[in-house]
């Protein structure tokens, strides 16, 4: 230890400082190579294993949404007297036989298949005519033709089913319509059908590279593999599997993936990180020895301008072109410098920018006085003349622009905000002589709770420059609903007007049109309350627009 230790102090400096450069640069990379290396595994294992739980979670999310949307709609059609009686009823007469079936039952269905279009077929199983009707009213032995079907796989409450055609379908028995006071269930049955493609349509985005399966309790209902994995060994040990439970359904959701797709991305960055420690040991060996010989000469430089810095000369011009850490460090003492002598000559500039803001701060307070003190003496000579008219709009355009101005804040309160929007709309009347209603619904009390400025009257004004005052074939009509749900207050802006056509209304809120248009209310309220607290806007075209928000109180 003792020669080596000679045998270093013994070297002239420069050789000194390239193995000093070497030895603290080269250690560290080698460390840090070594726990990158092991550490990325591990972060992409796990980001890997948090994108499939995600994307199960979400998938989940979605199934159980649509199971209990369907299982809800099957009650309910278990439920529809032309649907329980068809199957049952003893149908005198063709004629009767066909205003039953026709103008009942299809009419009935027609009207669910318009709601919901992915619906591919309702079927009613007969177990007790012999009527049949189409594909909507079927005898029961084609029920029967089903690989799954038996005697308990149709009960009372909703099954779901993969039949032999690839289709889903959710089935449940419906009651016996003859039995009013006891429970009691036929054999006759109704199922709704869908494609199993669109159902499952969510597990699309995670279809790739793995191995998707779900099974009801009766079977598995959906099963897919990716062509990219469906020749891997099947063995369970190169297999990363999570399942998670649809607890209300007892549907379970399998996700697999094979662990070699999985830590690929890792092998490729450690072949990357392999080469970046390379080029690093190449680059510190080559610039140790170039700027070892420049090392001591730069750094006196350096020292001698901060000497003059502490002196108080602030007046000093220093660069130094080679981009290593002196370099930078003399740079950034230059900048520095500049820095300190900006904020010397900024100090300055503040005081009178100061001075010019607090001049503008009291000419804003002046100006919004010398316009209500103009309204109200036009009020006062309006009632000495008798001109109602008059008097009223002064009045209505001093509680509008007293609660727009708003001593110049950005916020007021719930109260003052429909007083703003009611003396907007009352002044809109009067310039165009009452060519349109203004229906107001709003809880009383309200919470006394601050919102931003401004956010009722852009809406009711697009409504009506926008919906109302170009439709000339109707009187207009604009409502406006404000009340208290739970923790918050819901807002509705509703006009009979010409509504907005589906083109324009998909891009609606992402196109700025200056002032506080709808992007800019959408913007404020999202900035304020959060990503959810957004408008919402549904038109039909030439008859309707209605805007909706909400905002929590306790966060107001």
């Amino acid at each position: 230890m003792k020669r080596i230790n000679f045998l270093i102090q013994s070297l002239n400096y420069k050789k000194k400082l390239v193995l000093t450069c070497f030895l603290v640069g080269i250690l560290p990379l080698v460390i840090m190579g070594i726990f990158c290396h092991t550490k990325t595994i591990s972060l992409l294992l796990s980001q890997e294993l948090n994108s499939m739980n995600s994307a199960i979670s979400t998938a989940v999310d979605s199934i159980d949404s649509q199971i209990s949307l369907y299982e809800n709609l099957l009650t309910y059609l278990s439920c529809e007297e032309s649907i329980v009686v068809t199957p049952t009823e003893t149908v005198q007469g063709i004629y009767a036989t066909y205003e039953q079936l026709n103008y009942k039952l299809d009419v009935f269905l027609n009207s669910i298949y318009a709601q919901h279009p992915e619906i591919l077929q309702i079927t009613i199983y007969n177990a007790t005519t012999e009527l049949t009707h189409g594909k909507q009213l079927r005898p029961i032995s084609d029920l029967e033709q089903e690989s799954w079907y038996d005697e308990t796989a149709v009960t009372p409450h909703p099954s779901w089913h993969l039949n032999n055609d690839g289709t889903i379908c959710v089935i449940q028995k419906l009651p016996n319509p003859y039995i009013k006071y006891v429970q009691s269930y036929s054999e006759n049955c109704v199922s709704i059908s869908f494609s199993s493609k669109q159902f499952f349509k969510s597990l699309d985005n995670i279809s790739n590279n793995c191995h998707i399966a779900v099974a009801s309790p009766e079977q598995t209902i959906y099963s897919y593999t990716s062509p990219s994995v469906s020749e891997l060994s099947p063995d369970s040990s190169r297999w990363t599997t999570l399942s998670m439970d649809i607890d209300d359904y007892g549907w379970n959701i399998v996700l697999e993936k094979p662990k070699s797709i999985l830590t690929a991305p890792a092998d490729k960055m450690a072949v990357i990180i392999i080469l970046i420690i390379c080029a690093c040991f190449a680059i510190l060996l080559f610039m140790g020895n170039i700027l070892s010989s420049f090392f001591v000469r730069r750094i006196d430089a350096l020292h001698e301008k901060m000497q003059q810095v502490q002196q108080g000369d602030f007046n000093i011009s220093i660069h130094d072109e080679w981009p290593d850490e002196i370099g930078e460090l003399t740079n950034t003492f230059q900048e520095m410098i500049n820095e300190i002598n900006r904020l010397i000559q900024e100090d300055y500039k503040n005081k009178i920018v100061l001075r010019e803001t607090q001049l503008k701060a009291l000419q804003a307070q002046i100006n919004p006085h010398f316009l209500y003190n103009c309204l109200s003496m036009i009020n006062s000579k309006a009632l000495m003349n008798d001109q109602t008219e008059i008097s009223q709009l002064s009045q209505l355009l001093s509680v509008f622009y007293r609660t727009t101005l708003n001593k110049g804040k950005s916020e007021t309160t719930l109260q003052d905000e429909i007083k703003n929007v009611k003396s907007y709309m009352n002044i809109q009347q009067l310039l165009h002589d009452n060519i349109f209603d203004v229906t107001y619904q709003i809880d009383e009390p309200l919470p006394e709770i601050e919102i931003p400025n401004l956010l009722l009257q852009p809406l009711v004004e697009n409504s009506l420059v926008h919906g109302i005052l170009p439709n000339k074939s109707r009187r207009g009509k604009i409502f406006l609903t404000i009340s208290r749900v739970m923790e918050q207050v819901h807002f509705t802006i509703l006009d009979n007007g010409l509504g907005i056509p589906r083109k324009k209304l998909d891009t609606l809120l992402q196109t700025d049109s200056g002032g506080y248009g709808l992007k800019n209310v959408h913007e404020r309220l999202q900035l304020t309350y959060g990503e959810t607290c957004g408008l919402t806007i549904n038109s039909i075209l030439d008859e309707s627009t209605m805007i909706t928000f909400s905002i929590p109180i306790q966060a107001s």
